[in-house]
């Protein structure tokens, strides 16, 4: 009776271990089912743009510094992308390569800061004259084509990203990374 019930509860314990989730290795590069970017993909991308940046800024020194404006990522494609993973990466080798970005967004957060610091009510006092205006603005977008080649359906991922210079207006530098895949057949994911 011991002997049935324990293969019962082993048999029992092999189904819900072979059911359960498996690990994957972070390291494998795997294509989405959707045609949409994947997580390493735009790690990847942010990884090379940022680089490429920080390269167009070592042979073009700023003396009072390099601070830019880093505008969210717009995702003009028909899948949904995780542009804040991009954003942080991106932000992330920029930090890296010593150029800081501005977050323009909270500069009303940062100015009530102060001025609560300056009230006399902290210990410290900060100072509004540190407050930082970003040089250059970055703007990134994402789109997609979609095309037939050799009679196969090709998805087109593209990451665009432009360095403005702010008192000028003149874009300084541009680039971009695409990624193209096999479009999925059926209703899994990028079809026509």
């Amino acid at each position: 009776m011991k002997q049935i019930l324990f293969s019962f509860l082993l048999v029992g314990f092999l189904f819900q271990c072979s059911s359960s989730p498996k690990r994957l290795d972070n390291a494998d590069d795997y294509i989405s089912d959707s045609g949409g970017l994947t997580s390493q993909e735009l790690v990847k991308a942010a990884d090379k743009l940022a680089g490429q940046i920080g390269e167009y800024f070592k042979e073009n020194p700023h003396e009072e510094g390099v601070f830019v404006a880093h505008f969210p990522t717009r995702n003009d494609t028909s899948e949904q992308i995780q542009t804040e993973l991009f954003d942080n990466a991106f932000v992330s080798k920029l930090i890296k390569s010593k150029i800081y970005t501005v977050r323009t967004k909270t500069r009303e957060q940062s100015l009530n800061e102060i001025q609560f610091s300056l009230s006399g009510l902290t210990s410290n006092r900060l100072s509004i004259g540190k407050l930082k205006s970003p040089n250059f603005f970055v703007r990134c977008e994402i789109n997609e084509n979609m095309f037939t080649s050799d009679g196969e359906k090709i998805v087109e991922q593209s990451i665009n990203i432009e360095l403005v210079e702010v008192e000028t207006t003149i874009a300084v530098w541009s680039e971009k990374v695409s990624y193209r895949k096999l479009a999925v057949r059926g209703n899994k994911g990028v079809s026509w």
